[in-house]
């Protein structure tokens, strides 16, 4: 666990990254929040990780803060866009369906609606 934690990991970041990912794709999804703030803002708070690395001063705790946010949210932004890449290609590739009939486009109260897409444009 030191080693995760430990504020010259490389793992820790991409980690981190990911789940920045998952997390404000779930929030921008479902409740609308600006992808790309909240995606900082996420970012900064898996970078608080930085800070419990008792092997250095504070001095090197901040900028290790800093740097580490920066490239958990690198790292969110880039599987966003990854993501994003893959769901385009895969729509030029399918083929579009045609409904059967009039009760299948009914929206029956009750069921959901469909949602947006869970990569989508952050900027």
């Amino acid at each position: 666990m030191d080693n995760f934690i430990s504020s010259k990991s490389m793992i820790t970041p991409g980690i981190a990254g990911s789940a920045t990912t998952m997390i404000t794709g779930t929030l921008v999804t479902t409740f609308g929040f600006p992808g790309a703030v909240t995606a900082l803002a996420i970012s900064f708070v898996f970078g608080l990780m930085a800070l419990a690395d008792k092997s250095i001063t504070i001095y090197y705790k901040f900028i290790f803060y800093i740097i580490n946010s920066v490239t958990i949210f690198s790292v969110a932004v880039g599987l966003n866009q990854a993501g994003m890449a893959i769901i385009e290609r895969d729509k030029q590739a399918t083929v579009q369906e045609r409904a059967l009939g009039p009760a299948e486009e009914k929206n029956h109260e009750g069921m959901p609606t469909e949602a947006g897409p869970f990569f989508q444009e952050w900027f």
